[in-house]
């Protein structure tokens, strides 16, 4: 654990496009929550970047800077340029409608524990979105219920596609409280983590935190790798990554009870999801 004020070795950023009033409520938050304080460089990347993409006077006061490119480079080029615009050993991945639930003290000891596990080797990315209030679009635990709940239904579903009732295992930490005991040979528990194998837990976007290293890794590969499947025409880490390669990497995800939730107030970029292969 490190000092109670001590800035970590992390760099927090925040991919926006065209969403002020969800920025600056999400930004409120983490001015809340002390965030900025926890890390040596706090950066907002705006895709297509316009004179009206501003920092707020506070979160600036708060070390939050902005930068940006003049074109939309969508989810995976933002992020990749997000990513590369940051100095940090470590990155915490943000975009702009994840607002902060917990407040200062547990932020902070919770990003603390999340860099440790990375840091040790225990983990390789740790989930931050929050388990108790996941948010808009959260369906994990309905996932995991349709070929791992009780009765009929479920048995059925995992008969007749094994590979897919198996994938469906590491969405068990949403969904149930000994996930680590119902499967041994995935999920381990780390003190009030649980870590699970990439080989059962997909690549989420939602808030993480992950060395650069390996961060600047999957996006070169994600960028090397690109899919039919798209969003508005944008290639998309979250589905360039979730392919058989990702699985067999084995990967180490830590999953804790999260800091963040997901809640868009205007805008939306989620409009059109072309079809294609998917990996």
């Amino acid at each position: 654990m490190t000092d109670g004020n001590a800035r970590l070795d992390l760099s927090i950023g925040v991919l926006s496009w065209r969403a002020p009033e969800t920025l600056n409520r999400t930004l409120g938050t983490y001015r809340h929550g002390r965030l900025a304080e926890c890390a040596g460089e706090a950066v907002v990347f705006f895709n297509e970047i316009a004179d009206s993409d501003e920092i707020p006077p506070t979160a600036a006061a708060d070390g939050w800077r902005r930068t940006g490119d003049a074109r939309n480079l969508g989810l995976l080029g933002g992020m990749d340029a997000l990513a590369r615009a940051m100095t940090g050993r470590y990155l915490l991945m943000l975009q702009n409608d994840c607002p902060l639930v917990a407040d200062a003290d547990t932020t902070r000891r919770y990003l603390s524990d999340a860099v440790k596990l990375i840091a040790d080797g225990t983990a390789d990315i740790v989930r931050c979105r929050s388990r108790t209030f996941p948010g808009q679009g959260f369906a994990d635990a309905k996932k995991y219920a349709r070929y791992h709940g009780d009765g009929l239904g479920p048995a059925v579903r995992r008969f007749f596609r094994p590979g897919k009732a198996h994938r469906m295992i590491g969405r068990a930490p949403y969904a149930v409280p000994d996930a680590d005991r119902r499967f041994p040979d995935h999920i381990k528990r780390h003190g009030e983590f649980l870590v699970v194998d990439s080989e059962v837990m997909n690549f989420s976007d939602q808030p993480f935190l992950i060395s650069r290293a390996l961060m600047l890794d999957l996006l070169d590969w994600a960028k090397a790798h690109p899919k039919k499947r798209t969003l508005n025409g944008f290639q998309v880490l979250e589905i360039n990554l979730n392919t058989s390669w990702w699985r067999q990497q084995h990967f180490k995800i830590a999953v804790g009870e999260g800091i963040f939730t997901h809640a868009r107030l205007d805008g939306g970029f989620r409009k059109v999801l072309t079809s294609g292969d998917g990996g």
